[in-house]
């Protein structure tokens, strides 16, 4: 894949070494490059398709000059505004979906594709990262329904919402890297699989003084082959009383034995977080979907290598 840079607007031709990455727990996409020209802290940069798609646009925070007219310059997508800021806001009776927008409309964050969220939020968020409160607005949507399997992005230049999504053909030279067959596609792949974040009990409890309220699941046959790892979470039941779903729901989720890959291939742009893609590979014993966590991104003449942290869905 050839990309386009762009700094202020305008065509770059001398980037060398250009790399980004994203992460499933991160606001911010960070990008690094080097170039013989100097550029000014806060300027825009972009790497765009040869289609005119935007792969990603932030802002140059950061450069390093290391010898005379080479210059290391990095940043991060306007997600580092979602991280640097602190807030005060009060919420009352406003839908998520609506006090998530009015928060990146208050700090001047741009806002693209966000679900409809139609829970609410009462509460005030004094002395909070801004990523603070959009994380616990987007953990209670989850708590109350109103989405699911969701992660944010702002690689476009805009704070997003976006669903995970299955993509089975990335690329052609990616046939041979999922099946894990060709060597010149990927290296060294490091499988783990681990019961340490399994838990076969959940206990959900509402957070009252005054009530004592709780809802226990558990998966028999799991606890005996595992053993007992029980898990308590307080809910405040005067957002939301449906303790029984919120106790299922979790342990669906955390009821399992985890098992990453993390693997460096050949790829393209769309290997980013929240892409869920299918492997199929008899040498190591891997068939089935994984979710991208995170990955990076580096250029090396024409060629795109990424290396991704995958978790098995």
């Amino acid at each position: 894949m050839q990309y386009l840079y762009l700094i202020n607007g305008e065509s770059v031709e001398n980037i060398v070494s250009p790399e980004w990455s994203d992460d499933l727990d991160a606001f911010s996409n960070p990008f690094s490059f080097t170039t013989y020209s100097l550029y000014e802290v806060g300027s825009l940069f972009q790497i765009m398709t040869q289609d005119g798609e935007i792969v990603l646009k932030g802002i140059i925070t950061d450069f390093e000059q290391s010898e005379e007219n080479v210059f290391r310059y990095s940043g991060f997508d306007c997600g580092f505004y979602i991280n640097q800021n602190e807030i005060i806001e009060q919420f009352k009776s406003m839908k998520i979906s609506d006090a998530i927008k009015k928060l990146c409309q208050n700090y001047s964050i741009p806002v693209g594709d966000i679900p409809e969220m139609s829970a609410t939020v009462t509460e005030i968020f004094k002395d909070k990262k801004l990523s603070d409160v959009i994380k616990t607005l987007l953990e209670l949507a989850v708590k109350k329904g109103s989405i699911k399997d969701v992660y944010t992005t702002c690689a476009k230049g805009k704070f997003e919402v976006k669903q995970y999504e299955t993509i089975n053909d990335l690329s052609g030279e990616l046939v041979d890297a999922f099946s894990m067959s060709s060597e010149k596609s990927i290296y060294n792949p490091t499988i783990k699989v681990s019961m340490q974040d399994l838990r076969n009990r959940i206990i959900v409890a509402d957070n009252s003084a005054e009530n004592l309220t709780r809802i226990q699941v558990e998966d028999a046959e799991s606890i005996k082959k595992y053993g007992l790892l029980c898990e308590v979470e307080t809910v405040d039941t005067s957002k939301t009383n449906n303790l029984k779903k919120i106790a299922s729901d979790k342990l669906k989720e955390l009821n399992v034995l985890s098992k990453t890959i993390d693997v460096s291939m050949l790829g393209d742009y769309r290997m980013h977080k929240g892409v869920i893609m299918p492997i199929n590979d008899e040498k190591f014993g891997i068939k089935g979907l994984f979710l991208i966590k995170s990955s990076k991104h580096t250029i090396d003449g024409k060629t795109e290598r990424v290396a991704v942290s995958l978790e098995m869905r």
